[in-house]
């Protein structure tokens, strides 16, 4: 058996992503087709996609078939020098700014089958190393009350009621920060959870391992 991988998308994923988008949100959140297009050729390496190559049927959710899978899971967003979350973030891909010192997720899709076994968890690890490999200054996300506890689990602060109105819903804006940028016992708290979850992620990621030893010396938020 093949286990998950994750990797970038390409337009050819686009029926996939917007069939569990669609599966994820209600309508008035949910991206179209249209704007997850916009997003893939604009910035293509800021979706994370979890494939599971050796599905079966009873994993069977059609139309989310990628050619080297099925698709599992699936995080996205742009890269931005602006610290907060917007509304426009959500309609126009063109705001995205590569050298950005934020991580924006505008998406953390999970396809109905695959919720409750910690594809969402394991994705979220990735794109918090990888955004401590570029050396961001961190990650924003917004998200309804329930899911707070979720993402506080990885190092996330809240920081009360979001901005953004995106779909006529109520966000939370909530941060990571990938550096000790600011004093606090609940600062302190979440750094220490996201180099555990840094940690963690390295470890399930042989990429980042050196003859069984993993390298820690490219990531100064864990000094």
């Amino acid at each position: 058996m093949m286990p998950m991988f994750v990797r970038h998308a390409t337009l050819d994923d686009l029926d996939a992503l917007s069939s569990i988008e669609s599966a994820c949100f209600p309508p008035k959140e949910a991206a179209d087709i249209e704007r997850l297009a916009n997003r893939i050729e604009t910035y293509p390496e800021h979706f994370w996609l979890l494939v599971n190559p050796d599905a079966d049927a009873s994993d069977a959710c059609f139309p989310a078939h990628l050619a080297d899978g099925m698709l599992v899971s699936f995080i996205n967003g742009m890269t931005t020098n602006v610290a907060d979350l917007t509304d426009a973030m959500y309609e126009q891909a063109n705001l995205h700014d590569e050298d950005g010192s934020w991580q924006m997720i505008l998406g953390v899709d999970t396809a109905p089958v695959y919720q409750h076994r910690g594809c969402a968890a394991y994705l979220m690890r990735r794109v918090i190393l990888d955004s401590a490999i570029a050396h961001r200054a961190g990650i924003v996300l917004a998200c309804k009350e329930r899911l707070i506890g979720f993402y506080q689990g990885f190092g996330f602060v809240n920081e009360g009621p979001s901005a953004s109105t995106h779909g006529n819903a109520i966000w939370y804006q909530m941060r990571l920060r990938l550096g000790r940028q600011a004093d606090g016992d609940e600062i302190d708290e979440a750094y220490d959870i996201t180099a555990s979850n840094i940690r963690k992620a390295m470890e399930e990621t042989t990429s980042y391992m050196d003859h069984g030893h993993t390298i820690t010396a490219q990531f100064p938020v864990l000094r």
